[in-house]
């Protein structure tokens, strides 16, 4: 395990009607509230009309942006930082799925910026050209999608859709001040989303587990709880979408996910997000879909590579998967653990080939695909972190394999 810091002061208010604590919530911060969401399904705004009413019995007035769309853009961030602006508000309330979290913890940075907003994002990885916030309005998160972690973590991501290019803000200063999970609000989501946001949940904890610091045996293990809670609980939560119970593990599970506790001593790069963010960019294909791509892809090119990359994966086959390993080789068993990943996204019915994402597969889209990585993703030697690092000719591989076109 590496040396580490770790800070997290969010308060979290867990289950089922705690989301009409918002208004009281709310009023600890301020008068006047922007609240962000989407707004255009029924249910969102039956949930949005409860909050505000609470905002209302509370004295805390209001303002709305409901502009928020899926790969949220940094057009609409600005919008919403000239409107805290001109409102003087407060405090910036999150109503809905990372889209709308990540959104509201760069307006509400964004509004005390000094700067252009997108000099805070984090765009490139071989050089430091970001500028991070050193302040923020409050912000209160209530999550209606278990996938991200945003809830619960200090990273806010957009797409400069002027330059289709989506990066990233990440720095203490934007963790929310309070976040409200109540899992009764997820019942609602479609299938899709429910299986694309349990496999993003699960895509952090991969990462981590395959790229970080690999003499960590406590993380190993939360990791390997997170990922068997939420394959099982979301079989439950396909079979029967309105158990709260459920549906309340798989929450909790996603927001420990990428929160920082099971990271800490691991420092692990994220080169899956690193090249899914390239597809959202260009093609505006759903984050938890790019990530599903990749961990078909990505963990097929990578799982053999060497003997250690073998016995890795085999290890993760084993746990999770309860994987036989005495008189095989690592590099079958981990070949097997990447077939059985594979096969629980054609189970939950979750997109992870570009031809099923919808994903161009032509060499000049490919060539593309490839260029972008390669600037937005890599370090300055030219290399995708990750263990074992990877270049172009790897990320061409990598994308090949994600495009059927393995030749």
């Amino acid at each position: 395990m590496l040396n580490f810091d770790l800070y997290n002061p969010v308060n979290i208010l867990f289950g089922e009607g705690e989301t009409d604590k918002i208004g009281a919530c709310a009023a600890k911060y301020g008068k006047k509230a922007l609240v962000v969401s989407y707004g255009d399904h029924s249910f969102m705004q039956q949930l949005l009309d409860r909050v505000e009413a609470r905002l209302t019995e509370s004295g805390v007035a209001y303002v709305e942006f409901f502009k928020v769309q899926a790969n949220p853009l940094l057009s609409h961030i600005k919008e919403a930082i000239a409107l805290c602006k001109k409102e003087q508000v407060d405090v910036c309330i999150a109503v809905g799925g990372g889209s709308e979290m990540d959104s509201t913890k760069a307006i509400a940075a964004g509004v005390l910026y000094p700067d252009d907003p997108w000099r805070m994002f984090v765009s490139r990885h071989d050089m430091e050209i970001a500028v991070p916030p050193t302040e923020t309005l409050p912000t209160i998160l209530i999550p209606t999608l278990p996938a991200t972690s945003s809830e619960m973590n200090c990273v806010a991501v957009a797409t400069n859709d002027e330059t289709q290019e989506k990066a990233y803000i990440w720095t203490p200063v934007i963790f929310p001040k309070i976040s409200i999970l109540d899992p009764s609000l997820t019942c609602s989501l479609p299938r899709f989303q429910t299986a694309v946001g349990a496999v993003d949940a699960m895509s952090h904890v991969l990462e981590a587990y395959l790229n970080g610091d690999q003499n960590s045996p406590l993380q190993d293990r939360l990791h390997e709880g997170i990922l068997v809670t939420i394959m099982a609980e979301l079989k439950e939560v396909l079979k029967d979408p309105m158990n709260v119970p459920h549906r309340a593990n798989i929450q909790w599970a996603s927001t420990l996910a990428w929160n920082g506790y099971l990271q800490a001593g691991l420092n692990p790069p994220t080169p899956m997000h690193q090249m899914g963010h390239v597809l959202s960019a260009l093609y505006n294909t759903t984050h938890g879909v790019t990530l599903a791509i990749f961990m078909d892809s990505y963990f097929r090119y990578t799982c053999s590579l060497n003997d250690e990359r073998a016995a890795r994966f085999a290890l993760l086959g084993e746990k999770i998967f309860g994987l036989a390993r005495a008189g095989r080789t690592d590099a079958q068993v981990a070949s097997e653990t990447v077939e059985r990943i594979v096969a629980f996204m054609d189970e939950v019915e979750v997109p992870h080939t570009f031809a099923t994402a919808g994903v161009p597969t032509d060499d000049a889209s490919l060539d593309k695909i490839t260029g972008e990585i390669l600037r937005h993703g890599c370090d300055a030697a030219g290399n995708l972190p990750s263990i074992p690092p990877i270049g172009k000719n790897g990320i061409v591989k990598v994308l090949r394999m994600a495009a059927g076109r393995e030749d």
